[in-house]
């Protein structure tokens, strides 16, 4: 009875020794291929944060190196532009809605200091930094730079991974979706005013300024030059709203930094009759 006892426990212990060994195996060899591709690019356009900030501002493009296994060696990778991608998207996309288009960032506003990538042996990532100046960019068109490995120095380039359009998105320290409660009243009537509320969104025209539409008008890319005001929010939090469009600043509208809240006084024409609004608009979180 012994024995048998002791023939099953050494057996158990055969059998676990061999799966460890075959573990231990397994884990020493690759058993994916390795294929460089460019993160984020599988959606073909990636949207890249740059604030407005007097100066340019950094991102960046990873590259990752995929396997079972950190490569055992550097993995030299060079980058360069691709003009038909933003065809391809824009026809994908948008067809002849030519108003939609992305563009091609004018290399004015960009600097990559190096469209040379390694990924060091070792490790599973590789960065190309991007600076990007904001400042003289339009919160209503989405620029982009077309970027593909064009060149490796080892292992496989993915075939469906292997460009991205790195998008600008535009912001400042007061842009976002805000909830707007008004007050709305013909100019010179003495009724009581109407309440109003509706969903804004502010878009950031330089480092101090965003644009909204007027009152509740719909947010439709046609209304932008017609029916927006645009403000600014100085040093002491008082704001000046830009007088175009038929738009007139009445005065005291400010900034509260501690609720994040917009307070704006002005009078916008509307079918042939000046309305006043005072506008609280209440920061979302997102």
């Amino acid at each position: 009875m012994n024995m048998n006892k002791n023939i099953i426990g050494l057996s158990i212990f055969i059998i676990l020794f061999l799966i460890s060994s075959c573990h231990e195996e397994f884990d020493e060899k690759e058993v994916y291929k390795k294929v460089v591709y460019i993160v984020h690019s599988e959606n073909m356009i990636n949207y890249f944060t740059h604030p407005f900030t007097g100066s340019s501002t950094e991102g960046f493009i990873s590259l990752y190196c995929s396997g079972s296994l950190m490569p055992e060696k550097d993995i030299d990778l060079e980058i360069g532009f691709d003009d038909e991608l933003i065809e391809k998207y824009n026809y994908i996309e948008f067809e002849n809605e030519e108003a939609k288009y992305v563009k091609f960032l004018s290399p004015e506003y960009f600097n990559i200091p190096s469209f040379r990538v390694k990924i060091k042996g070792g490790e599973p990532f590789g960065i190309m930094p991007i600076f990007v100046t904001s400042e003289g960019l339009s919160p209503d068109t989405t620029y982009v730079i077309p970027l593909r490995i064009i060149k490796i120095s080892d292992y496989e380039i993915s075939e469906d991974l292997s460009s991205i359009l790195y998008a600008i998105r535009l912001e400042n320290a007061y842009s976002g979706l805000y909830q707007m409660t008004g007050s709305l009243l013909a100019e010179g009537s003495t009724d009581m005013p109407q309440q109003v509320f509706k969903d804004k969104t502010l878009v950031p025209i330089d480092q101090f300024s965003c644009r909204m539409f007027v009152s509740t008008e719909n947010e439709l890319r046609e209304n932008i030059q017609t029916r927006t005001v645009t403000f600014s929010i100085k040093a002491d939090n008082t704001i000046a709203i830009k007088e175009e469009n038929d738009i007139l600043d009445l005065g005291g509208s400010t900034y509260n930094p501690d609720r994040n809240m917009i307070s704006l006084n002005y009078s916008f024409l509307s079918a042939g009759e000046r309305y006043e609004i005072q506008e609280k608009l209440i920061r979302l979180e997102e």
